[in-house]
């Protein structure tokens, strides 16, 4: 049996119109949408694209990895690019396209990931759907200050999607922080995994430190009652952006 080539796309989306990365029954999504122009692009009946993880709806990337096994007959090259890209809707960007070993998997490969959470502090309308509205301001040292205990590997199940299937609820992490921004705030945090919903969880309840309702060791209380109820209501989804993936087999792009 012939082995095909792998190759990884990295793609931006803004996720406004879609729910989710996943293909789901009767609901248009990101995943559907790079199958479909990579059928087209290779004249194929059938590729099948596996992703580097899920994102929930209206959920954004601006750096997400895809890997498909391609044809050892064609050229995937920057005029390959250009075609899939022509043929994507305008929410959907391929930015790269990346010759891979045979079994690098686009999930199980990745070394660690990032995400930014974006929060805008005045009615702006080019920023509707792509960052939060929250007028309050925040007390970023608080924030920061609450956030140093989540480094490390621990145990986030406090953070993650009440009836969540995952296998183990430890995850490590190794960046979070918040800082202000020309329109008001962002958090940035990296870790080797994130539960569902996590970021969210976690941002939702910084949001409430730094407006004073909880004070900073709160966050800390938080994540080891390991009760999702404690944490609270999550972020909404039009702040988050999956912005960073790492693979040991590709190059950092500054």
């Amino acid at each position: 049996m012939e082995i095909l080539p792998r190759y990884f796309l990295e793609i931006a989306f803004d996720g406004t119109p879609y729910r989710g990365w996943q293909i789901q029954p009767d609901a248009p999504s990101v995943q559907a949408e790079v199958q479909r122009a990579l059928q087209l692009a290779l004249h194929r009946h059938q590729v099948i694209v596996v992703g580097c993880g899920r994102t929930d709806t209206g959920v954004h990337a601006s750096s997400f990895y895809l890997h498909f096994d391609g044809p050892s007959d064609h050229t995937l090259n920057e005029r390959f690019l250009q075609s899939l890209n022509a043929i994507l809707p305008d929410s959907i960007a391929v930015k790269r396209i990346i010759t891979v070993p045979d079994d690098a998997h686009a999930r199980f490969s990745a070394t660690e990931r990032g995400y930014v959470y974006k929060v805008h502090r005045w009615k702006d309308p080019f920023l509707h759907d792509r960052s939060h509205l929250l007028k309050p301001e925040l007390d970023v040292a608080s924030m920061n200050e609450a956030c140093a205990c989540l480094i490390g590997q621990q145990d986030f199940s406090s953070f993650q999607r009440t009836g969540s299937d995952n296998r183990t609820s430890i995850c490590e992490v190794r960046h979070a922080r918040w800082e202000p921004t020309d329109v008001g705030y962002q958090f940035t945090t990296r870790a080797d995994r994130f539960l569902r919903n996590m970021v969210r969880a976690i941002t939702g309840l910084s949001f409430r430190i730094g407006r004073g309702l909880h004070p900073a060791a709160y966050m800390q209380e938080a994540l080891e009652a390991r009760d999702r109820a404690k944490a609270g209501r999550s972020a909404p989804a039009c702040g988050l952006y999956l912005a960073h993936v790492s693979y040991p087999f590709i190059p950092s792009v500054a």
